[in-house]
């Protein structure tokens, strides 16, 4: 994972002081190169041990280790904004029509920034050779679960979507090792989701998780994280800028699964057409 993306996933257990060391080095990374310990420690209003910490909490053995992978990041992506988000719902906002596309349009914007080919391609390649792919969801989630199942489908991959917890666990029960389980949950700590990805951790099931940016137990539970944005809190009238984000990672997943064999995947489509075409008349 680049440092870009372990800032967003860990920034949130740093100290308010390791946070202002954290976004001084965000606003001069130009001249990062060109800094030091101490340089930063007294820019930043902290102490050189809180620099260091810093680093540790994010995953790195000290500055040194942290400052070779900044600089060697990609320069294009940036940190997410924090702007306030407002629910078109329970703001009672009259132009509500227009918020909810702009939050939209906002929500891919971020959802971009944290894209990550590398992992997306491992799940792919995870999903392309399991024996069987079982995906859960619940709510709101479950709707983007049947989505990934469908599109599987078109290319003739065996795909499973529930959301009912009894069939979940029934699923789960006979997972075993050839086997690749899908959990989308957006706060990540839905209880069903989680028995579900324990069962299949003791199936030795390889674990692939959707969910938002941050640290929560599914993702900790999980072989392969697939990262999203969300705008809305815990309260919330809708699932909306969550479900969008989590529709973009399905889509660019599901192309990833079809280029595994892209002749097949295009071959299976193309049948299924001619099928639909036959007989929906």
């Amino acid at each position: 994972m680049s440092v870009m993306l372990n800032m967003l996933k860990y920034k949130e257990d740093l100290s308010m002081t390791e946070r202002a060391v954290l976004d001084y080095l965000i606003e001069n990374k130009a001249v990062l190169k060109d800094l030091y310990v101490e340089k930063i420690a007294e820019a930043a209003y902290a102490s050189p041990a809180s620099v260091v910490r810093m680093c540790k909490k994010l995953g790195y053995k000290g500055f040194k280790d942290f400052k070779i992978d900044f600089i060697l990041a990609n320069a294009k992506i940036e940190i997410p904004e924090t702007k306030k988000y407002n629910d078109v719902i329970l703001s009672k906002n009259s132009d509500f029509g227009e918020s909810v596309i702009q939050n939209n349009i906002r929500i891919l914007e971020e959802t971009l920034k944290i894209y990550d080919p590398v992992t997306l391609h491992n799940a792919a390649v995870s999903i392309m050779k399991a024996r069987r792919v079982f995906i859960f969801g619940k709510g709101s989630s479950y709707l983007v679960c049947k989505d990934l199942e469908m599109k599987l489908r078109r290319i003739n991959k065996l795909a499973i979507a529930q959301e009912e917890s009894h069939e979940q666990l029934v699923d789960a029960s006979f997972l075993n090792q050839n086997d690749v389980i899908v959990c989308i949950s957006n706060s990540g700590k839905t209880k069903e989701i989680i028995s579900a990805a324990l069962l299949a951790k003791d199936r030795k099931t390889k674990i692939i998780s959707i969910t938002k940016l941050g640290s929560n137990l599914l993702a900790d539970l999980s072989d392969i994280v697939l990262f999203t944005t969300s705008l809305e809190g815990d309260f919330r009238s809708a699932a909306m800028t969550s479900r969008t984000s989590q529709l973009c990672i399905i889509d660019a997943l599901f192309t990833n699964c079809a280029y595994i064999d892209i002749d097949q995947s295009v071959k299976m489509i193309e049948e299924t057409y001619r099928i639909f075409k036959k007989y929906k008349r």
